[in-house]
């Protein structure tokens, strides 16, 4: 377990309904997505030939900020390889509470361009840091891998009763379910509590740094108590 908490089948569903609640919330209040930069690049072209350039610039910034974080993340993950640092992933999830929490602050409400870009660049460092479950990939902010995915190993295993596609269907499957979930959580709160809906992402980014903290804590524990 030493360097793969971040693997555990309970981490990787929990942060895949925050991808869904994240891009579906960012969509709701400011009309650009937090991940789906393909989505983002559409509605740019779009609304550039509709001139609404400040809708074009929104989009266009977060789609060069989730660039940043996609290669921010890279670069951690070769640094804390070199070093041996296997937890660091732990500060992530706090950084991404404290990110929640602050888009809810009122001084930052006038500044749309300025959330969808935090947004954005937390989002991808969430893509890349946290990108398998036991082993196997999956995307954790938007559903079309994961769908080519369920789709791909069903056929497999309906025409070749093979264990491992049955096994990768039920995990793409629990994926997809998890971001769809997320989705709807976060258009039914929205419409309940409007903006506070950021601070339940907030809170849920808090409650899994704080549980996989006392996790990997325990586990370190245990071997200093067994050597």
């Amino acid at each position: 377990m030493e360097n793969s908490f971040h693997e555990n089948r309970s981490v990787g569903l929990l942060l895949t309904f925050i991808g869904g609640m994240m891009d579906s919330y960012t969509y709701i209040r400011y009309e650009a997505f937090a991940s789906a930069q393909t989505g983002n690049i559409v509605l740019a072209i779009i609304q550039a030939y509709e001139q609404q350039w400040n809708m074009v610039g929104k989009k266009l910034l977060s789609t060069l900020f989730f660039f940043f974080g996609i290669l921010l993340t890279k670069f951690m993950i070769d640094y804390f390889k070199k070093k041996q640092l296997h937890f660091w992933r732990l500060f992530l999830l706090y950084f991404e509470a404290l990110v929640f929490f602050l888009i809810s602050l009122p001084f930052l409400q006038p500044h749309p361009a300025i959330i969808t870009i935090m947004i954005a660049f937390t989002a991808a460092i969430q893509w890349i840091a946290f990108d398998k479950i036991n082993g196997l990939a999956y995307t954790n902010l938007f559903t079309t891998g994961n769908l080519k995915g369920v789709a791909t190993n069903l056929y497999d295993y309906l025409t070749t009763k093979d264990a491992g596609a049955k096994t990768r269907f039920f995990h793409f499957l629990f994926v997809v379910v998890a971001f769809v979930l997320g989705v709807i959580v976060s258009v039914f709160f929205y419409r309940w509590i409007a903006a506070k809906t950021v601070l339940l992402i907030a809170g849920l980014f808090l409650y899994l740094a704080l549980s996989e903290t006392f996790f990997v804590w325990r586990f370190q524990r245990e071997i200093h108590l067994f050597r």
